[in-house]
């Protein structure tokens, strides 16, 4: 009943389908050619990187654009894989997840983690042996404007996505309330009951739009800040990183094993009660 009320036009494309051919895209051409780059097999890196980051960036604008044209599809997402479903939030990945990432660039690649597993060694071997100096050591020592940066998008995510979520929760229960009020003194008048849930639903649906597309908003956002605040040496790994992430959630052999592992305490619990 919903969709009738609210309608809007829809894309010539559902979004599962769009983000299939996008992965495969990062996947199986940019993600290469990203390699190749920071392999040393070409002199444009900076180039490679800045692809890989609009790559990414024309998935968001997509993600805008299938929300507000059906903003249903973006809620549901019953396409993803059991690898995806519990990190996102309000239609997408979780944002910390980027600073997390950056996060253990940061602390693999530190100081203190080589002397833990080679402190008397004199031999400082590069954590990406295969790779030139310049990327292998590119997260080794961050500069203070880096780490700063870094607490800066963390500590303004730690307010914004709270806030945020506690505002689709608020439009959720003032939705509810405003749909038994306002179709409840017109029920057995079939026209002026439609006219009344029609006008809740779509106030509240042009709300939840405009929380999911702020949502999207600080995804984005929150790449350029880390694009913007690293070297191209450092961006490259972590848009390696990045992409790796995406790409392994739809790692069949990764999902079965997950699958497994969440089937067994359950099957155990089965043959206790049997016996």
């Amino acid at each position: 009943m919903l969709k009738g009320v609210f309608s809007r036009q829809k894309q010539s494309r559902p979004l599962k389908e769009y983000y299939v051919q996008w992965l495969s895209s990062l996947k199986n051409n940019l993600l290469p050619l990203l390699r190749r780059s920071m392999a040393g097999e070409s002199p444009i890196l900076s180039s490679h990187v800045e692809m890989v980051h609009q790559h990414l960036q024309s998935y968001y604008h997509a993600l805008d654009a299938a929300t507000t044209s059906d903003p249903f599809q973006v809620l549901s997402q019953e396409w993803r894989s059991s690898l995806e479903k519990p990190l996102l939030w309000l239609g997408d990945l979780h944002p910390l997840l980027f600073t997390n990432l950056a996060r253990s660039l940061l602390h693999e690649h530190s100081p203190d983690a080589d002397s833990d597993s080679d402190s008397d060694s004199d031999d400082h071997r590069l954590p990406l042996p295969d790779r030139p100096w310049q990327v292998a050591l590119a997260w080794r020592h961050p500069s203070d404007s880096l780490t700063a940066r870094m607490d800066q998008i963390e500590c303004g995510l730690r307010v914004i996505v709270p806030a945020l979520s506690d505002r689709l929760k608020r439009a959720e229960d003032a939705f509810v309330d405003r749909v038994v009020g306002d179709w409840f003194p017109c029920r057995h008048r079939k026209d002026a009951a439609n006219v009344a849930l029609g006008a809740d639903v779509k106030a509240h649906m042009e709300e939840v739009v405009s929380v999911l597309l702020y949502a999207n908003r600080l995804r984005r956002n929150v790449l350029v800040d880390i694009i913007s605040a690293t070297t191209v040496y450092q961006a490259a790994l972590f848009l390696e990183g990045l992409a790796q992430f995406l790409i392994g959630f739809r790692d069949n052999d990764l999902i079965n094993a997950v699958e497994h592992c969440k089937a067994l305490p359950f099957q155990h619990k089965c043959r206790q009660r049997c016996h």
